[in-house]
């Protein structure tokens, strides 16, 4: 079973490295909430109702909060309009409607929820195989970014704490614990 650091550490090597940490602004988890049903500030009702349906299936709740009680969906939200481009917006809408299309007429969250998870998993490996298509791009960076948001929300890991600059991985627990303090 994977813990948090190796899924973090795998969910950023798939976008190069510490380049992602760097880009998301401090304050994108504040005043991210948004009601069920309702639409973000960049996402339609539907797309945020999709978006937290897959975000719960990808990490569902266990010993810890899954991704919709930890407001991933919210999140990624504001990310869109806070962090992301033009162009990675478009990729994310397509994400979206593509998965949506894959469902079939009705639309993936019509589906009984193990329909739900059984078609995110033949996405995900069609996305994940080695000789995926560029068309699965939009897919994987959507998953990247569930995955960030998740294991750096307050409900996943309530010690973490987005420290400015170079990866440290081996830190011992004391300068661990000053970082910590000095960034509260």
């Amino acid at each position: 079973m994977m813990n948090r650091r190796e899924a973090l550490a795998g969910a950023i090597r798939l976008v190069g490295g510490s380049l992602l940490l760097a880009a998301v602004p401090a304050g994108a988890y504040d005043g991210t909430q948004v009601p069920d049903g309702a639409a973000g500030r960049f996402f339609t009702g539907p797309e945020m109702a999709l978006l937290a349906e897959l975000a719960d299936i990808m990490i569902p709740p266990t010993g810890t909060p899954g991704a919709r009680a930890a407001n991933v969906h919210g999140v990624m939200d504001a990310l869109m309009l806070d962090w992301a481009s033009p162009a990675t917006q478009a990729q994310f809408r397509a994400a979206l409607a593509g998965i949506d299309r894959q469902a079939g007429a009705d639309g993936f969250l019509s589906r009984p929820a193990a329909g739900r998870a059984t078609l995110l998993a033949g996405i995900d490996h069609a996305a994940f195989a080695a000789d995926a298509l560029p068309a699965t791009q939009p897919y994987r960076r959507l998953k990247q970014l569930v995955y960030y948001a998740y294991f750096t929300s307050q409900g996943a890991d309530p010690d973490y704490v987005a420290v400015p600059g170079a990866y440290h991985g081996d830190l011992s627990q004391a300068d661990y614990r000053r970082l910590v303090e000095e960034h509260r």
